[in-house]
């Protein structure tokens, strides 16, 4: 989530100026002299994230028609190479350059021509036409040129770089994530949140699976409890320890007479907007709340502009209510994560923006979501014992654990679940199938440092890697035959050989050409 990134750039302000004066979203003509303000009352310049023409009336250098196959702004017809002016001719890319102007690469693609300036790019791929003066080089951004990155992007080492990344592997990579309100600098299970085991949450808050920081609620922070004092931090009211007539543990509810006394008191607002007693789960088919959805995105974001937008939201699971030493079936939002759907903010644009296809609507959508879907990812967020209510997960933009969920993955077990390498696969045993219940990333991506470390949390003592497991220290090692992070040449003697040849799989990125080069080099092939 980019809320600080709104608030930098003052979008508020610029939201309220086009929601006066944008009424349609007739495309815009451009500029002739490509002076023109991308955050203007009736201009704006998606770059790279446009759907229509109205998106690029804003951007430099002629770039005002939509590539919309591409999400790209451009100036001009590449396959028919029209709309350039006398002396210029239409690169690949869709700019206007002068007529000659050609972008040598090497074998990956990176330009091996010299710059002065970034006019000297131009004929480069999208992400090569920015001139970094001080290597000469023609990159995708500098500290002072991020105008070819996302929104939703950060320029980091001359590259565009997701703000808040879709994947992390340490906390750091998750420092620019989320906003003063919504704080989500943690990397947790390979996702930005708000906590992790190695990020903790302020006092007297816990750390959900989800990386949400949580009042406690009950003794074992699930709704269990041995005293009224182990239920202070369970919600709506739910403060009571209900124990068995015996004593013994017990759960935290409420306090009523019978389950036709229960009112609104099991739920916070908005969802003690109704309350339906069930017996299973078809009794709650068809309940639920009005849900504003444009308050919770005023509340996301800071931004007053966006108007209330209402859906209807479901509440179709039964759950068990404790009161005293009974319970009662209560319809509830959720008793697991499943049980929370993500909300498309596309279907509520137009009332909470304005006309659909608006400038306003299409600033705010960049501004929040970038390239990403328009959806508000849900997680569970426990109540007490044994349900909760549905709550935006601390990445807001990308999905968060499930519980229960996960554990599919095509790895091998090459390797054992304390030392980082290739990803694993969930039939390899125990520990790797509860690690990757909890993060798919390690069974299907790779088995790197952060799966290392999830094995104490998912897994049981006996198989610590602590006191002399494999570790998690060892060199970054994947499939030789998936993209991904450059391999070290001691991953085995294909990777040495291709590293041999081509360094750059092994300083930079493993890419395509690494792929082919096991083809080439090593048995056996990919293909």
């Amino acid at each position: 989530m980019t809320v600080a990134a709104l608030r930098a750039l003052g979008l508020a302000g610029s939201l309220a100026l086009l929601l006066g004066a944008c009424a349609s979203s007739d495309p815009i003509a451009g500029d002739d002299d490509n002076q023109i303000d991308p955050q203007s009352e009736t201009q704006i310049c998606l770059l790279h994230n446009c759907s229509d023409d109205s998106h690029c009336g804003g951007c430099s250098e002629g770039r005002n028609t939509c590539l919309v196959e591409e999400a790209r702004c451009v100036a001009c017809n590449a396959d028919t190479g029209t709309g350039c002016g006398e002396g210029e001719e239409c690169s690949s890319w869709g700019n206007c350059i002068p007529i000659g102007l050609t972008c040598e690469t090497d074998t990956h693609g990176v330009p091996l021509i010299s710059c002065d300036a970034s006019s000297d790019c131009l004929a480069c791929d999208p992400m090569h036409q920015i001139c970094d003066t001080a290597s000469a080089k023609c990159v995708a951004c500098t500290s002072g040129d991020t105008s070819a990155c996302q929104s939703t992007d950060l320029c980091v080492e001359s590259e565009c770089s997701a703000e808040c990344p879709a994947s992390c592997t340490v906390d750091n990579d998750c420092a620019s994530c989320g906003g003063p309100d919504a704080p989500a600098h943690a990397c947790n299970t390979h996702q930005c949140a708000e906590c992790s085991p190695t990020y903790a949450c302020p006092a007297g808050k816990t750390c959900s699976e989800q990386g949400a920081c949580l009042d406690v609620c009950g003794s074992d922070g699930s709704g269990s409890c041995f005293s009224d004092a182990d239920c202070g931090g369970c919600g709506a009211g739910n403060t009571t320890c209900n124990q068995p007539i015996n004593g013994g543990e017990g759960t935290g509810g409420i306090v009523a007479g019978g389950c036709s006394d229960l009112g609104n008191l099991s739920l916070p607002a908005p969802w003690n907007q109704v309350t339906n007693t069930c017996s299973d789960e078809a009794d709650c088919a068809g309940v639920g709340i009005t849900f504003n959805v444009g308050q919770l995105l005023r509340d996301i974001t800071g931004i007053d502009a966006i108007n209330d937008a209402n859906i209807e939201y479901g509440m179709n699971a039964c759950a068990a209510v404790s009161i005293g030493d009974t319970s009662c079936g209560v319809c509830v939002p959720c008793q697991e994560d499943a049980d929370c759907e993500s909300i498309s903010i596309d279907g509520v644009a137009e009332e909470a923006f304005g006309p659909l296809g608006s400038l306003a609507a299409a600033l705010l959508l960049d501004q929040v979501f970038g390239p990403n879907d328009h959806e508000i990812h849900m997680f569970c967020n426990p109540i007490a014992g044994g349900y909760g209510v549905c709550a935006p997960c601390p990445g807001v933009i990308y999905e968060c654990g499930e519980s229960g969920g996960g554990g599919g993955g095509s790895g091998s077990c090459d390797h054992d679940t304390c030392t980082a390498g290739s990803a694993l696969d969930p039939s390899c045993g125990s520990c790797a199938a509860a690690v990757c219940a909890a993060d798919d990333f390690c069974c299907n991506d790779s088995w790197d440092d952060l799966c290392v470390t999830e094995v104490e949390q998912f897994c049981s003592a006996a198989d610590s890697c602590s006191g002399g497991g494999g570790g998690g220290g060892g060199p970054t090692c994947h499939d030789e035959c998936v993209q991904g992070d450059p391999l070290d040449a001691s991953c085995n003697a294909c990777v040495d050989a291709i590293c041999s040849q081509d360094p750059y799989c092994c300083s930079t990125a493993w890419d395509d050409i690494c792929i082919n080069l096991v083809d080439e080099l090593c048995s056996p092939p990919c293909n």
